[in-house]
């Protein structure tokens, strides 16, 4: 369930386009015409357009092929940022904003964005304190590790070795519609879009029948139960609300389930998604 690590598949995937799109950026830049900086009206009408592109590779590849594809230039002076690697949580029905590209793009990579407008590019970089995109009350002797795309949390004081992370809180972007009142069956989409992507990845079967409807702390949630590949219970909850989604995942081992489960009932009782 940590996933923190890539496949040697993705690792050579990346860093083929990495080196193929670089070289399209560097024509790109021999001949690009003079920088000239959008003003403010100009930035917010850019980052509100849809976009085909997609969150891939690592974050230099990304940026060549926006640039190369899209002609948006995304930048950061921070070799974390760059070496990070992409999971794709946008889903494929799904056309984001360029502002909730970037959005996503900077969850993944614990950054924050801004406009450049002497060099007329978007920089991404490590922001003074992190963004905070949940509250949730810890349990009394848990704790938690931001890994980008997810926030695991474990109990240090259980009366047996913990080798999980007994809960996970995934942040999976923000979403929106042209029209408002298709808000409600674009959030019931992404519920069960991510609802079946990690039953089906984690978990034992699963069908969109075996999902409930539930209130997580007064949010609609989609939930799911079953036994993951390993034996151990998995326990599922996907919110979407204002446009922000969110899963939260809960693998423990049958035999502390007693002990476990109750501190990760307490904290998903206090979620709530921040402003």
């Amino acid at each position: 369930m940590n996933g923190r690590t890539s496949t040697p598949a993705s690792r050579a995937l990346g860093g083929a386009a990495a080196f193929l799109l670089a070289a399209c950026l560097a024509h790109a830049e021999e001949t690009a015409r003079p920088v000239k900086a959008l003003p403010e009206e100009a930035q917010n009408a850019f980052l509100a357009k849809r976009t085909n592109a997609a969150m891939r590779w690592s974050f230099d590849a990304l940026a060549s092929e926006l640039y190369a594809l899209y002609n948006v230039a995304i930048h950061t002076e921070s070799q974390e940022i760059n070496r990070t690697l992409f999971t794709p949580v946008i889903p494929d029905f799904y056309r984001p904003t360029w502002r909730e590209l970037f959005d996503n793009m900077a969850v993944q990579t614990q950054s924050a964005w801004h406009y450049d407008p002497a060099k007329n590019h978007w920089v991404f970089a490590k922001p003074e304190k992190p963004r905070v995109y949940y509250e949730m009350e810890l349990a009394k002797d848990w704790k938690q590790e931001n890994y980008g795309c997810y926030t695991g949390y474990l109990p240090v004081s259980a009366s047996f070795e913990v080798d999980i992370d007994n809960m996970d809180i995934y942040v999976l972007g923000s979403y929106s519609t042209d029209n408002p009142e298709e808000a409600g069956g674009l959030h019931k989409k992404l519920r069960a879009h991510f609802a079946m992507v990690f039953a089906k990845t984690f978990g034992e079967g699963g069908t969109p029948d075996d999902m409930r409807e539930v209130a997580l702390n007064n949010y609609p949630a989609l939930h799911f139960e079953t036994l993951s590949r390993t034996g151990d219970i998995w326990r599922q909850w996907v919110v979407v609300e204002d446009g922000k989604a969110f899963l939260i995942v809960s693998e423990i081992k049958p035999e502390q389930d007693a002990e476990i489960w109750p501190g990760v009932q307490k904290m998903i009782g206090t979620f709530k998604i921040a402003k």
